[in-house]
């Protein structure tokens, strides 16, 4: 029972150091982040582009949700399973487990059953999570010969209020994604994608 107590003690203090410590990341302005959103493409034909968008997202695993030709608006999505801890809850519910383990030590186990919801949402935390990120897609002509493409990333960390993650589950953690080699990359691909659909 002591190592318990011990043990649990010791995963507070890990958690704690990690998000006093943690390197915090500079924000990007509203500009830098519709530049990464953006890139220009060497074609005035939108609906080529539109179809090696819908292709580029069928490739990298997305389900395609939505699709407006005429506004140039293409949306889709794609699920998995991830690893996320919220290091705030894991903090709450390790601090209740230490208590009532405490509170039982001092009243002979009467209180024992008092554990078990923290410790399953403890243990939950631990456990994946349905991730889902949202893609929109909007393109248009930009000039004579170009073609201005903006791609947004959103992502939502799933999860229910007993720590199960299921899809209609509510969005416990919802970021836009900022990375810029993501967009790099999805941008690679389109113009690959672009340059295939040209031949």
């Amino acid at each position: 029972m002591i190592k318990k107590i011990i043990s649990t003690f010791l995963i507070i203090i890990i958690f704690s150091a990690n998000s006093v410590f943690a390197k915090k990341v500079k924000p990007l302005s509203q500009l830098q982040r519709r530049e990464v959103e953006t890139h220009f493409f060497d074609t005035s034909d939108t609906e080529r582009v539109m179809k090696a968008a819908v292709n580029t997202l069928q490739d990298s695993g997305f389900v395609i949700q939505e699709i407006e030709p005429e506004l140039g608006y293409l949306r889709a999505r794609k699920d998995f399973k991830k690893r996320y801890i919220n290091k705030g809850r894991a903090v709450g519910y390790s601090f209740l487990v230490a208590a009532f383990t405490t509170l039982a030590v001092f009243t002979y186990g009467t209180t024992a059953y008092n554990i078990a919801d923290p410790a399953i949402r403890l243990g939950n935390e631990f456990k994946d999570k349905t991730v889902v990120v949202d893609s929109n897609v909007d393109i248009e002509r930009f000039g004579k010969n170009k073609t201005k493409v903006r791609f947004v990333l959103v992502q939502k960390v799933l999860q229910n209020a007993d720590g199960y993650s299921f899809v209609k589950s509510a969005p416990t953690r919802v970021i836009r994604i900022y990375d810029p080699e993501i967009y790099q990359e999805f941008f690679a691909q389109l113009d690959k994608s672009i340059f295939y659909e040209g031949i």
